[in-house]
């Protein structure tokens, strides 16, 4: 299992740069998929073409964790990023809005949707696979270990991102990244390959969604998604919009930010070893409720250096809600459902709450004008999920 581990941690690694690139070349692939109009019409415009995940990524949870619950996630895991390494490929294959007029702006939003059906199945069951048949004790660095390995996917897709912005024809080279899936999303499914685990044998009847506790993790799931959807994908469109500061200064700090994250994963990990993780997840969600208004009330105030010190208080809050979190899925959830409840619940949270909010924020200001709006759409989140940590209404 020690070995299963690490080859999936691996293979996280490079899932995840396939599918950041999206998030982060929206400012540079909105005008080129999109008609021409003003830059935060675009924005929403590339930003909301998540919703098509709103149908995907339910359904991709649905299938790949019932599939996870009967014959095993080492097996599906294979599956999904297969499926994630082809449809990025096919990124490559799509032209410009002024050769395919509307149909551009259609072939992303179908591609991307297909990408969200298998990155719903790869990103709900590999943060449970690693901590199969660890101690208790250990959940919580298990848990670091594999955030780390996402967070260093997400870096390595920021640092190509970063290139692109800084080149001065980034429109031209856009598609590189995406070729880069080959070699980083095979390599990825053949490390996983290497690990032959047998599967379990379960009947798919034994297996039955518990919906009340699904609609429980949305809220929660959505939160999560949220804390690092602001500091790095819309802080990156939005503070341009209210602030002196640009997009170029923006994309060199997100590298740095990263491995702070990364440092904050590496630290905290062991620290809250044995700490409890329903009161940790109360604690930091509270917190959140009371702070992010006050921190979106500032940033039209804020320079470079004081924008850093926002993301970071929000990427400290993000690291410390999702270290405990799939602790928490392990002792809240039955093992007999808990594939298929978090898989579906995260796939709607993630979507609702998470995914959407870079292009829902962005629409929140552009419609009231008032920064901290966005902020309070967090809080408001956050409270819900606080609300839903509070109870125990999963069946047993």
């Amino acid at each position: 299992m020690k070995r299963a581990r690490i080859a999936t941690c691996l293979a996280n690694i490079l899932d995840h740069f396939d599918t950041s690139l999206y998030g982060f070349l929206v400012p540079i692939l909105a005008p080129l998929f999109f008609p021409k109009n003003n830059q935060v019409v675009l924005l929403i415009q590339g930003y909301g073409i998540v919703i098509i995940g709103f149908i995907t990524r339910p359904l991709g949870a649905w299938y790949f964790s019932k599939q996870a619950d009967v014959v095993g996630p080492h097996q599906v895991l294979l599956t999904t990023i297969l499926g994630m390494t082809i449809t990025t490929l096919c990124f490559t294959l799509l032209q410009p809005y002024e050769c395919w007029g509307i149909g551009s702006a259609i072939g992303l939003c179908l591609l991307r949707g297909i990408q969200n059906f298998f990155g719903a199945g790869e990103t709900s069951i590999a943060g449970l696979y690693v901590l199969e048949g660890a101690e208790a004790n250990q959940q919580h660095p298990l848990t670091s270990m594999y955030l780390s390995s996402t967070m260093i996917g997400i870096l390595l897709a920021c640092g190509v991102s970063s290139v692109l912005f800084f080149s001065d024809t980034p429109q031209l080279y856009w598609k590189w990244p995406f070729y880069g899936s080959l070699v980083t999303g095979f390599t990825g499914w053949w490390l996983r390959r290497q690990c032959n685990l047998k599967p379990p044998h379960k009947k798919l009847s034994q297996s039955k969604n518990d919906w009340k506790g699904i609609v429980r993790l949305i809220p929660i799931t959505g939160f999560s998604y949220i804390l690092y959807a602001a500091p790095f994908v819309f802080f990156n469109s939005f503070a341009p919009l209210v602030t002196k500061i640009n997009i170029k200064d923006l994309m060199s700090s997100n590298t740095l930010l990263m491995f702070f994250d990364l440092g904050l994963l590496a630290l905290l990990g062991p620290i809250i070893r044995q700490m409890d993780s329903k009161k940790l997840l109360l604690k930091i969600s509270a917190i959140s409720v009371c702070i992010m208004p006050l921190l979106f009330l500032y940033i039209p105030f804020a320079e470079l250096f004081e924008a850093v010190i926002i993301r970071m208080v929000i990427i400290t809050l993000g690291v410390a809600f999702c270290i405990p979190l799939h602790r928490w899925y392990m002792e809240e959830i039955p093992e007999h459902n808990r594939y298929s409840t978090t898989a579906i619940g995260y796939a709607i949270g993630s979507e609702i709450f998470g995914r959407s909010f870079p292009a829902v924020g962005l629409a929140l200001w552009h419609i009231t004008q008032q920064p901290i709006v966005p902020g309070l759409y967090i809080a408001l989140v956050g409270l819900w999920a606080f609300l839903s940590i509070r109870l125990n209404n999963f069946r047993r």
